[in-house]
């Protein structure tokens, strides 16, 4: 497997998150900034960074893409538990999308060795990437919102009324 993205991202780790971070100081549509800690909004990017990393640099499929945002739904979960509400969630992932997307096309060139065709690649496989942690994020306060619904047990079908259980009028 060739780290080529992995190496990339690494090395602008810190660029990614600080636009990330100024991108959400200055979204009004959202208060995450103001109700998180710094280390409790950027907590997360490290990890998503490093599996995004990996599903470019692997080529990753549509399944194998479902598979990794799988595993990173603890980030929506954490944010159902801090209080922050689900369209602030899918934002901070549509601003992860807009920033890292402008790194890719920007820095990308270099890990694809100019390849335009691997570059559109990668940002589709990017694109999806998000999608699908968006769609986690829908999952995850869909379950967690969602009523506790009492259960009677009935019987089926209901038992057959006599003529005697009915009184002549």
């Amino acid at each position: 497997m060739s780290k080529q993205f992995t190496t990339l991202i690494h090395q602008h780790e810190d660029s990614i998150i600080h636009a990330w971070v100024d991108e959400m100081y200055g979204e009004r549509r959202t208060e995450l900034p103001a109700m998180l800690s710094y280390g409790q909004l950027v907590d997360h990017l490290s990890d998503l960074l490093a599996e995004l990393a990996t599903a470019l640099d692997l080529a990753a499929t549509e399944s194998e893409i479902i598979e990794t945002s799988r595993r990173l739904r603890t980030h929506p979960q954490i944010r159902f538990h801090q209080g922050a509400l689900i369209d602030e969630v899918a934002r901070e992932l549509m601003i992860f999308r807009k920033v890292f997307s402008d790194f890719l096309w920007r820095e990308g060139i270099s890990a694809t060795q100019g390849d335009l065709w691997e570059l559109r690649d990668a940002h589709q496989r990017a694109d999806h990437f998000v999608d699908e942690l968006i769609a986690q994020a829908i999952v995850v306060y869909a379950a967690s919102l969602r009523p506790p619904v009492e259960t009677r047990t009935s019987v089926w079908p209901p038992p057959r009324r006599r003529r005697t259980d009915f009184q002549n009028s």
